[in-house]
């Protein structure tokens, strides 16, 4: 943890549902940003995949309000506060979702404290009894995969002093 703020790693659809929805518990934790109670961590990789799933067609067709503009300026307000990690290392291979890998990779690289999903996949790695979850668990100790809702439920609950 850097100093009192803890470290976050969001994955894509989180940032999805923060673009789309400024009311959910993923613009609240967006917003957590915003006010400098957290540090968001972001790698070449996630921005290139948040910004192919903000101009999907069937995305922008569910949602006509995420515009080339509105899309931009979520992308540029991110990368204003989020700490840019250059260098991610691979850290796990994790065959039951590749994909989920490079937010896997850079939360270990920044050695956040979070990494915000509703990907079950992902929490999966919390509990789950496979050779991967139990490796992931020891690489990368302390870090917490959690909801966007248990997220700020721990930022809450913590009253400064986060877990």
């Amino acid at each position: 943890m850097n100093g009192e703020r803890p470290g976050v790693v969001f994955d894509c659809n989180v940032l999805l549902q923060a673009a789309l929805h400024d009311d959910g518990p993923a613009a609240e934790c967006l917003r957590r940003l915003d006010q400098n109670r957290i540090i968001v961590y972001v790698s070449r990789a996630t921005l290139k995949e948040l910004r192919a799933v903000l101009a999907y067609p069937a995305i922008r067709q569910r949602n006509p309000k995420l515009t080339d503009r509105h899309a931009a300026a979520f992308v540029d307000r991110l990368m204003f506060k989020a700490t840019l990690v250059r260098r991610v290392r691979h850290v796990l291979g994790y065959p039951r979702a590749i994909q989920d890998e490079p937010y896997v990779d850079l939360a270990a690289t920044a050695k956040a404290d979070y990494l915000v999903t509703r990907d079950r996949d992902l929490l999966a790695l919390m509990s789950g009894h496979s050779i991967v979850c139990k490796l992931f668990r020891q690489k990368t100790s302390p870090l917490r995969v959690v909801d966007p809702v248990s997220f700020l439920s721990a930022l809450s609950s913590a009253s400064g002093e986060f877990r």
